[in-house]
């Protein structure tokens, strides 16, 4: 998925936009650095919210995220209600 279609909602607060979407955020290392990397910035991408670990300071363009499909959407996988 192209990152740069994410928008990054400002000022929500991580632990509030989990619990009404029902993410779990993680954390796992850098692919470049080994530095752990922890999703924690909210953002939306058409019916899909998530979180984004914020860039690394190694440089390394791609953080990992969670996704999910907003309520009222359906199921992620098969569209269905």
């Amino acid at each position: 998925m192209n990152r740069s279609r994410f928008l990054r909602v400002l000022g929500m607060d991580p632990k509030r936009w989990c619990d009404r979407f029902g993410i779990a955020p993680f954390s796992q290392p850098c692919d470049s650095c080994g530095r752990t990397m922890t999703t924690s910035i909210p953002f939306a991408c058409g019916t899909l919210r998530g979180l984004l670990a914020p860039a690394c300071v190694c440089g390394n363009q791609y953080p990992p995220y969670c996704i999910v499909r907003a309520p009222g959407h359906g199921d992620l996988l098969t569209g269905g209600m």
